[in-house]
Protein backbone atom coordinates (compact mmCIF):
# COMPACT_ATOMS: atom_id res chain seq x y z
CA UNK A 1 0.00 0.00 0.00
CA UNK A 2 1.16 3.52 -0.95
CA UNK A 3 2.36 5.67 1.72
CA UNK A 4 0.65 8.82 1.86
CA UNK A 5 1.05 12.25 3.41
CA UNK A 6 -1.32 11.92 6.49
CA UNK A 7 0.53 8.82 7.19
CA UNK A 8 4.36 9.80 8.03
CA UNK A 9 3.29 11.06 11.30
CA UNK A 10 1.64 7.36 12.45
CA UNK A 11 4.42 5.44 11.41
CA UNK A 12 7.58 7.41 12.31
CA UNK A 13 5.75 7.38 15.84
CA UNK A 14 5.17 3.65 15.80
CA UNK A 15 8.79 3.08 14.39
CA UNK A 16 10.37 4.74 17.59
CA UNK A 17 8.22 3.41 19.87
CA UNK A 18 9.37 -0.03 18.38
CA UNK A 19 12.94 0.99 18.76
CA UNK A 20 12.31 2.35 22.15
CA UNK A 21 10.99 -1.38 23.06
CA UNK A 22 13.97 -2.73 21.67
CA UNK A 23 16.09 -0.76 23.27
CA UNK A 24 14.10 -1.40 26.93
CA UNK A 25 13.93 -5.28 26.20
CA UNK A 26 17.74 -5.07 27.16
CA UNK A 27 17.01 -4.18 30.34
CA UNK A 28 14.02 -6.34 30.78
CA UNK A 29 14.41 -9.63 28.86
CA UNK A 30 11.55 -11.15 30.52
CA UNK A 31 9.04 -9.26 29.23
CA UNK A 32 10.80 -8.94 25.73
CA UNK A 33 10.63 -6.24 22.77
CA UNK A 34 7.21 -7.22 21.16
CA UNK A 35 5.25 -7.18 24.96
CA UNK A 36 7.16 -3.75 25.99
CA UNK A 37 6.00 -2.54 22.29
CA UNK A 38 2.40 -3.16 22.84
CA UNK A 39 2.27 -1.80 26.83
CA UNK A 40 4.06 0.73 25.61
CA UNK A 41 1.75 1.75 22.37
CA UNK A 42 -1.27 0.68 24.80
CA UNK A 43 0.15 3.48 27.65
CA UNK A 44 0.72 6.25 25.50
CA UNK A 45 -2.05 5.73 21.91
CA UNK A 46 -4.81 6.40 25.24
CA UNK A 47 -3.02 9.22 26.61
CA UNK A 48 -0.58 11.60 24.87
CA UNK A 49 -1.28 10.50 20.65
CA UNK A 50 -4.60 9.59 20.99
CA UNK A 51 -5.72 12.21 18.51
CA UNK A 52 -7.07 10.99 15.32
CA UNK A 53 -4.13 13.10 13.03
CA UNK A 54 -1.87 9.74 13.85
CA UNK A 55 -4.11 7.14 12.71
CA UNK A 56 -3.70 6.58 9.42
CA UNK A 57 -0.08 5.86 9.77
CA UNK A 58 -0.42 3.32 12.84
CA UNK A 59 -3.31 1.33 11.30
CA UNK A 60 -0.23 1.54 8.06
CA UNK A 61 2.60 0.38 10.10
CA UNK A 62 0.37 -2.21 12.28
CA UNK A 63 -0.76 -3.94 8.90
CA UNK A 64 1.94 -4.12 6.25
CA UNK A 65 5.51 -4.60 7.74
CA UNK A 66 4.42 -7.50 8.97
CA UNK A 67 3.29 -8.71 5.65
CA UNK A 68 6.90 -8.01 4.59
CA UNK A 69 8.37 -9.90 8.09
CA UNK A 70 5.93 -13.16 7.53
CA UNK A 71 7.20 -13.03 3.62
CA UNK A 72 10.72 -12.71 5.08
CA UNK A 73 10.09 -15.95 7.39
CA UNK A 74 10.10 -17.98 4.29
CA UNK A 75 13.86 -18.01 3.97
CA UNK A 76 13.97 -19.54 7.97
CA UNK A 77 11.59 -22.01 7.10
CA UNK A 78 12.28 -25.81 4.93
CA UNK A 79 9.94 -28.29 3.60
CA UNK A 80 11.64 -29.96 6.13
CA UNK A 81 10.09 -27.88 9.06
CA UNK A 82 6.11 -27.86 7.09
CA UNK A 83 6.16 -31.82 7.27
CA UNK A 84 6.76 -32.26 10.73
CA UNK A 85 3.42 -30.52 10.64
CA UNK A 86 2.33 -33.99 9.41
CA UNK A 87 -1.31 -34.96 8.43
CA UNK A 88 -2.37 -34.50 11.96
CA UNK A 89 -1.86 -30.66 11.37
CA UNK A 90 -3.99 -29.93 8.97
CA UNK A 91 -6.69 -31.95 9.72
CA UNK A 92 -6.59 -30.06 13.27
CA UNK A 93 -7.13 -26.35 11.25
CA UNK A 94 -9.97 -27.98 8.98
CA UNK A 95 -11.76 -29.43 12.19
CA UNK A 96 -11.04 -25.94 14.34
CA UNK A 97 -12.20 -23.82 11.67
CA UNK A 98 -15.50 -25.91 11.25
CA UNK A 99 -15.98 -25.79 14.94
CA UNK A 100 -15.63 -22.28 15.30
CA UNK A 101 -17.83 -20.67 12.65
CA UNK A 102 -20.70 -23.77 13.44
CA UNK A 103 -20.26 -22.42 17.46
CA UNK A 104 -20.20 -18.87 16.29
CA UNK A 105 -22.78 -19.17 14.05
CA UNK A 106 -25.10 -21.13 16.97
CA UNK A 107 -24.10 -18.60 19.59
CA UNK A 108 -25.49 -15.53 17.54
CA UNK A 109 -28.80 -17.03 16.48
CA UNK A 110 -29.58 -18.97 19.30
CA UNK A 111 -27.98 -16.69 22.35
CA UNK A 112 -26.92 -13.23 21.09
CA UNK A 113 -29.42 -13.10 19.15
CA UNK A 114 -27.27 -10.70 16.30
CA UNK A 115 -28.30 -10.36 12.98
CA UNK A 116 -27.43 -13.46 10.70
CA UNK A 117 -24.80 -11.28 8.72
CA UNK A 118 -23.28 -10.25 12.15
CA UNK A 119 -22.93 -14.20 13.20
CA UNK A 120 -21.14 -14.53 9.93
CA UNK A 121 -18.55 -11.53 10.10
CA UNK A 122 -17.96 -13.05 13.32
CA UNK A 123 -17.77 -16.62 12.26
CA UNK A 124 -15.34 -15.92 9.21
CA UNK A 125 -13.53 -13.62 11.67
CA UNK A 126 -12.70 -16.03 14.50
CA UNK A 127 -11.73 -18.45 11.98
CA UNK A 128 -9.98 -17.55 9.64
CA UNK A 129 -7.90 -13.83 9.60
CA UNK A 130 -9.66 -10.90 11.38
CA UNK A 131 -10.40 -8.26 10.19
CA UNK A 132 -9.11 -9.14 6.58
CA UNK A 133 -11.80 -12.31 6.75
CA UNK A 134 -14.39 -9.42 7.67
CA UNK A 135 -13.67 -7.15 4.57
CA UNK A 136 -14.23 -10.77 2.10
CA UNK A 137 -16.88 -11.63 3.62
CA UNK A 138 -19.04 -8.46 4.11
CA UNK A 139 -19.75 -7.67 0.43
CA UNK A 140 -20.28 -10.89 -0.68
CA UNK A 141 -23.59 -11.34 2.29
CA UNK A 142 -23.98 -7.36 1.95
CA UNK A 143 -23.80 -6.85 5.63
CA UNK A 144 -24.25 -3.47 6.33
CA UNK A 145 -21.17 -0.95 7.63
CA UNK A 146 -22.03 -1.21 10.77
CA UNK A 147 -21.94 -4.77 11.00
CA UNK A 148 -18.71 -4.94 9.45
CA UNK A 149 -17.38 -2.27 11.54
CA UNK A 150 -18.93 -3.58 15.21
CA UNK A 151 -17.17 -7.51 13.49
CA UNK A 152 -13.82 -5.96 13.01
CA UNK A 153 -13.88 -4.27 16.88
CA UNK A 154 -15.03 -7.28 18.53
CA UNK A 155 -12.88 -9.45 16.83
CA UNK A 156 -9.88 -7.14 17.32
CA UNK A 157 -10.35 -7.50 20.71
CA UNK A 158 -10.61 -10.75 20.93
CA UNK A 159 -7.23 -11.42 19.69
CA UNK A 160 -6.01 -8.93 22.12
CA UNK A 161 -7.33 -11.18 24.74
CA UNK A 162 -5.88 -14.42 23.49
CA UNK A 163 -2.85 -12.10 22.62
CA UNK A 164 -2.44 -11.74 26.59
CA UNK A 165 -3.55 -15.50 27.15
CA UNK A 166 -2.08 -18.06 24.83
CA UNK A 167 1.56 -17.33 25.96
CA UNK A 168 0.94 -18.42 29.43
CA UNK A 169 -1.56 -20.99 28.76
CA UNK A 170 0.48 -22.48 25.93
CA UNK A 171 3.94 -23.10 27.56
CA UNK A 172 2.13 -24.39 30.49
CA UNK A 173 -0.40 -26.89 29.29
CA UNK A 174 2.40 -28.37 26.43
CA UNK A 175 5.52 -28.13 28.20
CA UNK A 176 7.26 -26.16 26.32
CA UNK A 177 6.40 -28.08 23.11
CA UNK A 178 7.18 -24.95 20.53
CA UNK A 179 5.43 -27.24 17.86
CA UNK A 180 1.80 -27.81 19.73
CA UNK A 181 2.06 -24.34 21.35
CA UNK A 182 2.79 -23.02 17.83
CA UNK A 183 -0.34 -24.76 16.95
CA UNK A 184 -2.57 -23.71 19.58
CA UNK A 185 -1.87 -19.80 18.58
CA UNK A 186 -1.71 -20.80 15.13
CA UNK A 187 -4.93 -21.98 15.31
CA UNK A 188 -7.22 -19.59 17.60
CA UNK A 189 -5.78 -15.88 17.48
CA UNK A 190 -7.71 -13.92 14.67
CA UNK A 191 -5.42 -11.48 12.26
CA UNK A 192 -2.06 -12.70 10.75
CA UNK A 193 -0.25 -10.16 12.61
CA UNK A 194 -1.86 -11.11 15.94
CA UNK A 195 -0.33 -14.76 15.52
CA UNK A 196 3.20 -13.58 15.00
CA UNK A 197 2.78 -11.46 17.88
CA UNK A 198 1.59 -13.12 20.51
CA UNK A 199 3.90 -16.57 19.40
CA UNK A 200 6.97 -13.78 19.72
CA UNK A 201 6.20 -13.71 23.15
CA UNK A 202 6.72 -17.32 23.53
CA UNK A 203 9.89 -17.71 21.39
CA UNK A 204 11.03 -17.93 17.71
CA UNK A 205 10.61 -21.60 17.17
CA UNK A 206 6.98 -21.19 18.03
CA UNK A 207 6.68 -18.52 15.96
CA UNK A 208 7.49 -20.51 13.13
CA UNK A 209 5.12 -22.96 13.93
CA UNK A 210 2.11 -20.84 14.55
CA UNK A 211 2.92 -18.91 11.25
CA UNK A 212 2.31 -22.19 9.34
CA UNK A 213 -0.52 -22.93 10.96
CA UNK A 214 -2.04 -19.69 10.53
CA UNK A 215 -1.13 -20.05 6.78
CA UNK A 216 -3.34 -23.15 6.62
CA UNK A 217 -6.20 -20.75 7.47
CA UNK A 218 -5.66 -17.87 5.16
CA UNK A 219 -5.35 -20.22 2.24
CA UNK A 220 -9.24 -21.50 3.39
CA UNK A 221 -9.82 -17.84 2.66
CA UNK A 222 -11.70 -18.11 -0.43
CA UNK A 223 -13.78 -20.88 0.48
CA UNK A 224 -15.31 -19.63 3.48
CA UNK A 225 -16.54 -16.47 1.71
CA UNK A 226 -18.06 -18.74 -1.22
CA UNK A 227 -20.23 -21.08 1.51
CA UNK A 228 -21.32 -18.07 3.24
CA UNK A 229 -22.33 -16.25 0.02
CA UNK A 230 -23.93 -19.51 -0.89
CA UNK A 231 -25.55 -19.35 2.48
CA UNK A 232 -26.87 -15.96 2.19
CA UNK A 233 -28.45 -16.32 -1.45
CA UNK A 234 -30.86 -19.32 -0.06
CA UNK A 235 -31.41 -16.91 3.05
CA UNK A 236 -32.84 -14.21 1.37
CA UNK A 237 -35.06 -13.65 -1.42
CA UNK A 238 -33.69 -11.14 -3.55
CA UNK A 239 -29.94 -12.37 -5.93
CA UNK A 240 -26.67 -11.48 -4.24
CA UNK A 241 -24.26 -10.93 -6.66
CA UNK A 242 -20.64 -12.29 -4.51
CA UNK A 243 -17.12 -11.30 -5.74
CA UNK A 244 -16.36 -14.44 -4.14
CA UNK A 245 -14.57 -15.75 -6.48
CA UNK A 246 -12.27 -12.79 -7.04
CA UNK A 247 -10.80 -13.14 -3.27
CA UNK A 248 -7.05 -13.99 -3.49
CA UNK A 249 -4.60 -15.50 -1.53
CA UNK A 250 -2.98 -12.83 0.36
CA UNK A 251 0.58 -12.14 -1.74
CA UNK A 252 2.96 -12.29 1.45
CA UNK A 253 1.52 -16.31 1.95
CA UNK A 254 2.55 -16.99 -1.62
CA UNK A 255 5.85 -15.16 -1.22
CA UNK A 256 6.52 -17.15 1.99
CA UNK A 257 5.89 -20.61 -0.17
CA UNK A 258 8.29 -19.80 -3.39
CA UNK A 259 11.18 -18.49 0.03
CA UNK A 260 10.68 -21.86 1.52
CA UNK A 261 10.96 -24.03 -1.85
CA UNK A 262 14.52 -21.56 -2.42
CA UNK A 263 15.20 -21.97 1.38
CA UNK A 264 14.62 -26.22 1.13
CA UNK A 265 16.74 -26.38 -2.61
CA UNK A 266 19.57 -23.85 -2.07
CA UNK A 267 22.16 -23.31 0.29
CA UNK A 268 21.78 -20.07 1.29
CA UNK A 269 24.17 -18.15 3.49
CA UNK A 270 23.74 -17.68 7.40
CA UNK A 271 23.82 -13.77 6.48
CA UNK A 272 20.62 -14.49 4.26
CA UNK A 273 19.14 -16.60 7.04
CA UNK A 274 19.99 -14.20 9.77
CA UNK A 275 19.09 -11.08 8.04
CA UNK A 276 15.50 -12.40 7.29
CA UNK A 277 15.17 -13.53 10.38
CA UNK A 278 16.29 -10.17 12.58
CA UNK A 279 14.16 -7.73 10.19
CA UNK A 280 10.87 -10.21 10.15
CA UNK A 281 11.80 -10.18 14.16
CA UNK A 282 11.64 -6.27 13.90
CA UNK A 283 8.27 -5.83 11.84
CA UNK A 284 7.15 -8.02 14.87
CA UNK A 285 8.07 -5.66 17.21
CA UNK A 286 6.17 -3.08 15.04
CA UNK A 287 2.84 -4.37 14.72
CA UNK A 288 2.90 -5.00 18.19
CA UNK A 289 3.57 -1.06 18.90
CA UNK A 290 1.04 -0.63 15.82
CA UNK A 291 -1.41 -2.96 17.69
CA UNK A 292 -1.02 -1.33 20.92
CA UNK A 293 -1.69 2.19 19.67
CA UNK A 294 -4.54 1.30 17.80
CA UNK A 295 -6.69 -0.28 20.63
CA UNK A 296 -8.47 3.04 22.06
CA UNK A 297 -10.85 2.30 25.13
CA UNK A 298 -13.49 4.01 22.71
CA UNK A 299 -12.90 0.69 20.89
CA UNK A 300 -13.89 -1.28 23.63
CA UNK A 301 -17.04 0.66 24.37
CA UNK A 302 -18.16 1.05 21.09
CA UNK A 303 -18.20 -2.66 20.62
CA UNK A 304 -21.07 -2.78 23.23
CA UNK A 305 -21.65 -5.32 25.96
CA UNK A 306 -23.37 -7.64 23.87
CA UNK A 307 -21.13 -8.10 21.65
CA UNK A 308 -18.27 -8.29 24.12
CA UNK A 309 -19.58 -10.81 25.56
CA UNK A 310 -20.40 -12.87 22.39
CA UNK A 311 -16.17 -12.47 21.68
CA UNK A 312 -15.49 -13.86 25.21
CA UNK A 313 -17.43 -17.14 24.46
CA UNK A 314 -15.75 -17.51 21.49
CA UNK A 315 -12.49 -16.81 22.45
CA UNK A 316 -13.26 -19.69 25.32
CA UNK A 317 -14.56 -22.08 23.24
CA UNK A 318 -11.65 -21.70 20.60
CA UNK A 319 -9.09 -22.29 23.24
CA UNK A 320 -11.13 -25.32 24.89
CA UNK A 321 -11.63 -26.76 21.63
CA UNK A 322 -8.08 -26.41 20.51
CA UNK A 323 -6.73 -27.87 23.04
CA UNK A 324 -9.04 -30.71 22.78
CA UNK A 325 -8.50 -31.46 19.28
CA UNK A 326 -4.76 -31.08 20.16
CA UNK A 327 -4.40 -34.13 22.34
CA UNK A 328 -6.09 -35.95 20.56
CA UNK A 329 -4.32 -35.70 17.41
CA UNK A 330 -0.86 -35.01 18.99
CA UNK A 331 -1.11 -36.67 22.01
Amino acid sequence: MKIKKNMIKGILLTTIVSFLAKIAADYLPSLGGEAIAMLLGILIGNTVFKDEKWMPGIKWAEKFPIEIGIALMGLTVTLRTISSLKIQGVIFILFQMMATILFVLWVGRRFIKVPSESAMLMASGNAVCGSSAIAAVAPAIRASDDQRRTAVATVSLSGVVLLFLLPVIGPNIFHGNNLLIGALIGGTVQSVGQVVGTASLVNQAVVTYATLFKMLRVILLSVVVFVFARFADRTRADEIKTDSKKVAVPWFVIVFIIFVFINSFFNLSNTVNTGAKSIANFFGIVNLAGIGLNLKWQTVKNSGQKFMIYGLVTVCFQILFAVLMINVLFG
